[in-house]
């Protein structure tokens, strides 16, 4: 565990004990399933994104109608959030990662073959001061079915959870009990490595490729206010810590929206959409990109928060235009006046807001809220119209 990691389970953890959570221990062939999530390689893989899990999420809410459905795996310490439906960013980020002392789901390794239903949790003597904790999610119904492997052990659990008491009949409770089963075939028979092997061959292609040029893309920049100050405040080893911490979760973010990341540079990020398919609609995907980024660096400031740390703001920027893409000295890189544009919208842009250009806005058509900020000074461009962006639906 990381060092930041490591002092943020410490104080949610300390809240836990305190509120009266009290930890399921002496558990039975505990090393034995320890080994059995090593044999896996479950702790250290990255299934946000997958489809296949997606679907079971995705499926186990609307079979129970239930607002919220979580993956999770429970390693020793933590329970990891492998893959989820229903969360907004910043619980996303929340439950991502959390000591498995004061989660609910450590209840399912008492009896690990069994489904644990908590029709209220601030009813049950088990779960009773969850809600006291200063940062524990609304959870009042709770219903954890055991992820068991082909050697008969719990690695995890597919739960469900509401804001509100509620009940579960046998129908539903059979039917996560299948779903759960379904992911541990997942799990157990290695279906996700196929598509992973086929992402890397992709990227490998795609490098290999000339440049080519592009009628429209778009590309999304971000960066921290006050990078500098920052960087002159903080350890050294803090910084890259948590700047790898904002960083794989912008490339998580990426790939949800099918965006490309092209690079970092500092406290930079940028990366595009459009390329290399050319599709349409890269423009929604960018600016919904955008979005969920400043949702997941609030959601991050919150784990600063409880830390007693300064919270870091972002800038977003999204520019719609023709570019040039393709492979230089150092990697995959875009070219272009549009890239300059982006970039300038950012620097240009407010904390926590997404700026974006009339053109990307009208890429939007009707799906954006934006607030107009009218013709502003953009460097080397003169005066253009633009516009921070508000919402986007789906």
């Amino acid at each position: 565990m990381s060092f930041l990691k490591d002092r943020f389970h410490g104080v949610i953890k300390k809240q836990g004990l305190k509120a009266g959570l009290i930890p399921v221990a002496d558990l039975n062939g505990e090393n034995d399933r320890l080994n059995e999530i090593k044999r896996l390689d479950l702790e250290e893989k990255d299934l946000s994104n997958d489809r296949h899990l997606n679907n079971v999420t995705e499926l186990a809410c609307y079979l129970t109608e239930k607002p919220q459905s979580t993956i999770n795996l429970l390693t020793d310490k933590s329970q990891l959030s492998k893959n989820n439906h229903g969360f907004s960013i910043p619980e996303q980020i929340l439950v991502r990662e959390i000591p498995r002392d004061i989660s609910l789901c450590q209840y399912v390794l008492k009896h690990p073959r069994e489904q644990l239903v908590i029709e209220n949790v601030r009813e049950n003597n088990k779960t009773q001061n969850f809600h006291k904790m200063a940062f524990a999610p609304d959870i009042q119904f709770y219903a954890g079915t055991p992820i068991v492997t082909s050697k008969g052990f719990t690695v995890g659990t597919l739960c469900v959870t509401d804001s509100k008491p509620g009940r579960l009949p046998h129908n539903m409770r059979e039917g996560l009990r299948l779903l759960s089963d379904q992911v541990s075939n997942i799990l157990e028979f290695g279906a996700l490595k196929p598509q992973f092997d086929n992402l890397e061959n992709d990227k490998k292609v795609s490098l290999k490729a000339d440049a080519s040029f592009y009628s429209s893309a778009s590309i999304l920049f971000t960066d921290f206010v006050g990078f500098t100050h920052i960087s002159e405040d903080i350890d050294p080893g803090e910084l890259i810590e948590s700047l790898d911490e904002f960083f794989s979760t912008f490339d998580q973010i990426a790939t949800k929206h099918d965006l490309s990341k092209v690079k970092t540079i500092g406290d930079s990020y940028m990366a595009t959409g459009g390329i290399p398919d050319g599709r349409q609609g890269h423009a929604k995907k960018a600016c919904m990109a955008a979005l969920d980024i400043t949702r997941a660096v609030s959601g991050l400031n919150v784990k600063r928060e409880v830390l007693g740390q300064a919270p870091w703001k972002i800038r977003v920027g999204v520019h719609t235009g023709p570019v040039i893409a393709g492979v230089s000295a150092n990697g995959f890189d875009v070219w272009g006046d549009t890239v300059n544009l982006a970039s300038r919208l950012e620097s240009s842009s407010e904390p926590g807001k997404v700026h974006i250009s009339d053109m990307t806005r009208q890429s939007l058509g009707d799906t954006a809220t934006v607030t107009d900020r009218g013709q502003i000074n953009i460097k080397n461009k003169g005066k253009i119209q633009t516009y921070f962006l508000d919402n986007v639906s789906d």
